[in-house]
Order: C-alpha cells, then structure tokens, then sequence
C-alpha cells in the first residue's frame, strides 16, 4: 500500500495543474483575510473567521477539482489500465488515491486557515485567544468540508470518468442547481426540507453563527449528514470501479 500511495503522489505532483489550483486555493483565502484585517476598522474574531471560512470554501472546492481531475484524467488517458495492469487488486490503487488527495487537502487547508486567522489577528492588532473559543468550530469545520469535497469529487470522477462533466456537477450543484430546489420548495411552502439538501448541509460546519431552529441543522448533523452523502457517492464510485472495464 505504501507503494500505491508513493506512486500517487508521483501522479498528482507532476500534473501541472495541481500546483496551479493548490497556489490559488491557498492564495485565495490568505489574501482576502489580509487584507481584510489591515483595511478593516475594529475587526472581531467571529469577522475575521467569517472571512477565512467564506473564503477557504472556494479552495475546498478547488481541491475537490484536483481531485477529480486526477481520476477522469487516468481514464481520459488510459493511464489507469497499466496501474491497475502493475497491480491486479484493484483496492490499491483505488483507495491510494484519495488517502493522497485527502491527504493534501487536509494541509492546505488547515495551513491557510492557521496562517490566515493568526495572521489576521496579529495585522489588526488583538488577542486570538477570546474569539477563538467562538470561532475554533468553524476554522475546523471548514478543514473537514475541504476534506469532504475532496472525496465528492473523487467519488464522482470514479462514476462519470468524464473530466469536463464531473466538474460541473461537482460545482455546478451546490453553486446552481441546490439554490434553484431551495427557491422552489420555498415557493411552495417546504422552506424546512432545504436544510436536506446536500451541500446545504454540509456547508454549515463552516458558518460560524449556525443558528438553530427546525430549518436548518446543526453544524454536527450537517457534517453528518454531509459525509453520509459524500461517503454513499465515494463507495458507489469504488464498487463501479472495481466492477467496469477500465
């Protein structure tokens, strides 16, 4: 297994555009809260925070694009039928992969977060440590919605095995199509079902005010709820992949 991991992280750090979205998911993110913090007048921890979680879920989903690139290119290519040619148990090789892009999303992620809120803090003149008792959920939370978008985009790549179209459901669904089911059933009366959609879901373990109430989840049942979708997604796309012709 170590060996399938090594030989993965060859993979995803010779593939150019890798590095090209991980400088902008880190940039994105570390810029704006910068700036915010040396431009903006009294800034509170909970702003601050607010900023870096909006900010780092765009690079989230930057990950999640590398991630998915990085198996629709394997089919595209051909290059996955010598990998799993070199290694007939399919499990390796399958699983070996998202460990590795799990594994980089976790640190560019929670770097830029650590990075951006001290930072942040230190630029705007104040102590971390009162609004970080508030805040410290979200910053987290934040991490793991990375991780979790990294795991859709892979479960989908392994499903779709198209680059372009699994890059548009990966994005288009939570920046189009959720915002659309949310109008119409709010249309219709059903505003409390949205807090099942997906990505609605998930995104609150990045709010810092969740709120609370019968319309919207808490920020651990949405993670919840969240990892149960991304995981069903991921293990349909594994068990097809072992399954199909390569």
């Amino acid at each position: 297994m170590i060996a399938a991991i090594r030989s993965e992280w060859i993979k995803l750090s010779t593939i150019r555009v890798t590095w090209i979205l991980a400088i902008v998911a880190v940039a994105f993110p570390l810029v704006v809260a910068l700036l915010t913090a040396a431009l903006a007048e009294d800034l509170s921890g909970e702003t601050l925070a607010g900023v870096i979680t909006g900010t780092t879920v765009v690079s989230g989903m930057l990950l999640g694009v590398v991630a998915s690139n990085g198996i629709t290119g394997e089919f595209s290519h051909q290059t996955i039928r010598p990998t799993f040619a070199a290694m007939p148990d399919r499990w390796r090789p399958l699983l070996a992969k998202p460990i590795v892009h799990v594994g980089l999303a976790a640190v560019l992620t929670a770097t830029v977060v650590g990075v951006s809120w001290v930072a942040g803090r230190l630029i705007a003149g104040d102590s971390t440590s009162e609004d970080l008792e508030g805040t410290g959920a979200a910053l987290i939370g934040v991490v793991l919605l990375a991780i979790g978008l990294t795991l859709l985009g892979y479960g989908l790549g392994l499903l779709i095995r198209n680059t372009p179209a699994t890059i548009c459901v990966l994005l288009l669904w939570p920046l189009i199509a959720e915002g659309l089911i949310a109008g119409l059933l709010t249309a219709v009366g059903a505003e409390g079902a949205t807090k099942w959609l997906p990505y609605s879901a998930g995104i609150s373990m990045a709010v810092v005010d969740v709120g609370g109430g019968d319309d919207t989840l808490s920020r651990v049942g949405g993670g919840i709820y969240f990892f149960v979708w991304v995981l069903a997604i991921l293990a349909f796309g594994l068990y097809t992949a072992k399954r199909r012709d390569a």
